[in-house]
């Protein structure tokens, strides 16, 4: 009969998280119509104040009915706060960046300096990746995570908010591939860091910082970008059909790290200070 209730209870538990997301995903589609009534110009920064908005809403609507707070699933602001977002944009960059030019240095790309472009127009272009990575990390870091850890444990949560992660991200209209190897494989890491430091403060860092890096190779020169991508013959990466390969070993790359520093935090289970 214990048995039973345990299993009941887990299973609500994760209905319920699927709901959050199904919600969030569902109230955000409908509230982006406001960006019609937004300049073009603001359209990427309105977008994630919409977002960040609808994820905090959806958060504070599901708390209440438990009778929760956000203080409580690690939604706070704290000292460290601030010190945890720039050492996850550090890691982020790190991390990214090496993949990158792994990329570039064992294919047949190579980079040249946009100078059409600069570090200011750069930054000031990317801002909204900030309140974008922010909402995404209120929406499956914050509620559904610690709805999901409270009753399956910390790996499966991790791995379940992943999966409803990449589901969003092919409800965006992401292909398969990439939702789950891509967006999946990343929510495995921010998962363990908003576990391991019982906020999404680091995970959001690394997050923005993931897409900053991104953000920072183009495939044209009339952009911000600050660098350009182009074929070693020094073509245009326009009409450039990449192998599969190309794309899906820096994938599988991440989802194996992922999965390895999940493992070693489960062995050691040290809280990232």
């Amino acid at each position: 009969m214990k048995d039973t209730a345990l299993i009941n209870d887990k299973a609500n538990k994760i209905i319920k998280a699927i709901l959050f997301c199904v919600v969030f995903t569902g109230l955000f589609i409908a509230f982006s119509f406001l960006k019609s009534f937004i300049p073009e110009t603001f359209e990427r920064i309105a977008h994630g104040v919409i977002g960040t908005f609808v994820a905090l809403l959806c958060t504070y609507l599901f708390l209440r009915y438990d009778k929760k707070t956000f203080s409580e699933i690690g939604l706070l602001f704290e000292s460290t706060t601030v010190r945890k977002f720039i050492l996850g944009c550090c890691t982020g960059c790190m991390l990214m960046g090496l993949l990158t030019f792994s990329i570039i240095l064992y294919s047949d790309f190579k980079i040249e300096l946009n100078t059409h472009s600069n570090m200011g127009q750069f930054l000031l272009w990317t801002l909204p990746l900030i309140p974008l990575a922010f909402m995404e990390e209120v929406a499956f870091r914050g509620y559904p995570l610690s709805l999901l850890k409270e009753s399956v444990g910390i790996r499966n949560s991790i791995l379940i908010s992943s999966i409803l992660f990449a589901s969003y991200h092919i409800a965006n209209g992401w292909t398969i591939q990439t939702a789950f190897l891509g967006a999946g494989s990343w929510g495995i890491i921010y998962g363990l860091l908003a576990i391991g430091s019982k906020g999404i403060s680091m995970s959001t860092g690394m997050h923005y910082a993931a897409n900053l890096t991104t953000s920072a190779f183009g495939i044209s020169n009339d952009s911000y970008h600050l660098w350009v991508l182009k074929q070693a013959n020094g073509t245009s990466l326009e009409n450039y059909q990449s192998s599969t390969w190309a794309t899906l070993i820096p994938q599988l790359s991440i989802l194996i790290a992922g999965i390895f520093c999940m493992e070693w935090y489960l062995r050691r289970r040290l809280p990232i200070q």
